[in-house]
């Protein structure tokens, strides 16, 4: 089963990050330093998806994991290392057969390949990741994480840990993320190579499609302009690609804007 995994926001302090989103009822914990990429980060749970606030504190280490195609190092020097929401992950079981999949749809493939993290404790977490790519994509596709551990297994670890815990903002979840696109190419490759389900509705308000992605843990959205008035301003002033996390479940509905990225609180699950 493929699920929303984590959200990945590139700021320029993880710690500064962590002291916002805190600020504002979440709970958020030190990560901690990915070695072979000069990055680190602070993290933000909602059961087992997150949100991945990340920094580099080695731009030397950086720039040699940037220079791998389709990496989420790559996307960030490519869009001219600019804060803000930057990819997805989506979790797998079957990384091996997703690789093949998607080679036999005709997209550049760059792993599986296994890496690790040590959390300030001195524990390791281990994980495979899988890049694909198109040099024609006008967007990056979410690149598929598959963890050495189960599902339960982690959330239970977290939980002890206090990684997890209730949010001071109410008992939130990540409801969407949104892009902004001019098309819904990368949208129908994940529709049709991952076999998930969607629906297609038009907003006459903001003048745009709205393709929906579901999966268990979050949904991904793609709102695309068919006139001119809200999402064509916004496509037209920033380009096409992330846009804005929604977390429902908040006491109090407001917007947060940070670091060039949009964090909607909402009580319920309908924008």
């Amino acid at each position: 089963m493929y699920k929303l995994d984590h959200i990945v926001h590139f700021v320029d302090s993880p710690e500064v990050a962590m002291t916002e989103l805190r600020s504002n009822g979440l709970h958020v914990v030190p990560g901690g330093k990915h070695e072979q990429w000069g990055t680190y980060n602070a993290l933000c749970y909602f059961n087992a998806a997150y949100i991945e606030l990340i920094g580099i504190y080695d731009q030397e280490k950086f720039k040699v994991a940037a220079a791998i195609p389709y990496t989420l190092h790559e996307t960030y020097t490519r869009n001219g290392c600019g804060k803000g929401l930057t990819r997805v992950a989506i979790s797998t079981t079957t990384i091996e057969e997703d690789a093949e999949r998607f080679r036999l749809a005709g997209y550049d493939i760059v792993g599986p390949d296994r890496f690790s993290r040590t959390r300030p404790d001195g524990s390791i977490v281990s994980w495979q990741l899988l890049h694909i790519g198109n040099k024609n994509d006008q967007i990056d596709l979410p690149f598929f994480i598959q963890w050495d551990q189960s599902e339960e297994e982690r959330v239970e670890d977290m939980k002890d840990r206090e990684i997890i815990n209730e949010h001071a903002a109410g008992p939130l979840r990540i409801a969407e993320i949104s892009y902004i696109v001019s098309n819904f190419e990368m949208a129908r490759s994940l529709l049709q190579l991952c076999h998930l389900e969607s629906t297609l509705k038009v907003n006459e308000e903001t003048k745009a499609e709205i393709m929906t992605i579901y999966t268990p843990s979050g949904n991904l959205s793609f709102y695309r302009p068919y006139d001119e008035g809200a999402v064509w301003e916004i496509l037209m002033e920033d380009g096409p690609g992330l846009y804005t996390v929604v977390l429902s479940g908040a006491l109090e509905e407001h917007t947060l804007h940070f670091e060039n990225a949009n964090y909607m609180f909402s009580r319920t699950d309908e924008l």
